[in-house]
């Protein structure tokens, strides 16, 4: 089903159902897509990050996903993904604005300076329209190089 363009897309922490529903997102995006370890789909990290969704209103489904993890003075984004079906609508940076946002408004639970995630190399341009910088070198993550971007919290 083509998304429709003129349609508002919800976005807001996951529920425990909403989970699973980005789950499925993430294993079609990630597992079934581009190739990653279906073990990597949920992994260790899951139960307690925080996950953000973009709902399709018109079936109330799960369309699109990211999750943010604690680190000492960091929040991490991670495991951002848009079905295809919905990409190009501006979700993806839509779901990035709102994880900083739930970040600055929560800063007393994620103590941090920086946003920082591990971009595709095929990511990096969308990641700096978002504000990120590309620091440091190629790193392989799953088979696939990798390469960390980073973005302070603007408070």
């Amino acid at each position: 089903m083509p998304a429709a363009t003129n349609t508002s897309y919800p976005i807001h922490v996951a529920s425990a159902d909403e989970f699973s529903q980005a789950l499925q997102v993430r294993i079609r995006v990630f597992v079934e897509i581009q190739k990653f370890s279906a073990e990597l789909e949920p992994d260790e990290h899951d139960p307690t990050a925080t996950h953000i969704v973009v709902i399709d209103p018109t079936i109330n489904n799960v369309i699109g996903t990211l999750r943010i993890l604690k680190s000492p003075g960091t929040a991490k984004l991670g495991r951002v993904a848009v079905l295809p079906e919905y990409q190009g609508l501006g979700l993806g940076k839509k779901l990035i604005e709102f994880a900083e946002q739930h970040i600055v408004d929560h800063l007393d639970q994620f103590k941090c300076e920086v946003i920082k995630l591990g971009s595709q190399m095929d990511k990096i341009g969308f990641y700096q329209k978002c504000g990120f910088v590309r620091k440091g070198e190629v790193f392989d993550d799953d088979g696939a190089p990798h390469v960390w971007m980073v973005k302070d919290v603007g408070v």
